[in-house]
């Protein structure tokens, strides 16, 4: 292809390494992409009741300086994953990764300290990557309001459910955008169809998908500057930055 390649959306860290990921990349033909931490190593998702220890800070800490490290000099973007210490975010990261599922530990939503994280989100115009439960979803979009973008991953497979997200009018809203990792055709297709492709990235979820297919997945649904825009034109305008065709 006569331009870069990026993945919006994976996973790398200590349980997932640069070298696992960088393989895949490589196999698929892409170029680059964001990273984010492995959940695994920001809290326990398995315990409801989960409270943070020196054991988890230290994780998180190690997890986001590994990720520094192999952005430096590559075209990799890392994403900070907020937790509820809700510790600042360190200049080197390009956007913010909140996660969580039903069952899992819940955030502080109405602590200051939340509060307060938000607001400097907010006031740098980070992206966040927001994977959370439905009525969460609608709650955090709306008290964001339109001070940066969110990025709904997996056209809110996640979140709810894509067609529960468009019903509720969330896409309406100009500042959400989706990543297309694991989610299907006709979901990928309607959202084209109702919105157009400007706030549409493509991404994998690896470990969890195959860089590769997801690709060839997105391939098959657009063509010439459409592609382009979904497989890495929309990331590197959301992130403010240019790349030359490798």
């Amino acid at each position: 292809m006569d331009f870069p390649v990026l993945d919006a959306h994976t996973h790398c860290g200590m349980t997932v390494p640069f070298e696992e990921l960088s393989g895949e990349w490589q196999l698929g033909g892409i170029d680059g992409g964001v990273v984010f931490s492995p959940v695994e190593e920001i809290y326990d998702r398995y315990d409801s009741f989960f409270v943070d220890s020196d054991e988890y800070r230290h994780s998180r800490r190690q997890v986001h300086d590994y990720l520094v490290r192999i952005a430096s000099g590559r075209n990799i973007f890392p994403f900070f994953f907020v937790w509820n210490d809700f510790v600042r975010t360190p200049d080197a990261f390009v956007g913010i990764k909140w996660h969580r599922h039903p069952g899992e530990p819940v955030y502080f939503y109405d602590s200051p300290r939340c509060h307060n994280k938000i607001d400097e989100i907010c006031s740098k115009r980070l992206p966040i990557t927001l994977e959370e439960e439905f009525a969460n979803t609608l709650k955090f979009v709306k008290e964001i309001a339109q001070r940066t973008v969110i990025i709904i991953p997996h056209m809110g497979g996640l979140n709810g459910g894509y067609y529960r997200l468009k019903k509720a009018g969330l896409f309406e809203n100009e500042t959400v955008w989706v990543d297309t990792a694991l989610a299907s055709r006709q979901e990928i297709e309607d959202f084209a169809e109702t919105y157009g492709i400007g706030r549409m990235m493509f991404g994998s979820d690896y470990p969890f998908g195959i860089p590769a297919s997801e690709k060839r997945k997105v391939e098959a649904c657009f063509a010439g500057n459409d592609l382009r825009s979904v497989l890495s034109g929309n990331l590197l305008k959301l992130l403010g930055v240019s790349l030359d065709a490798p």
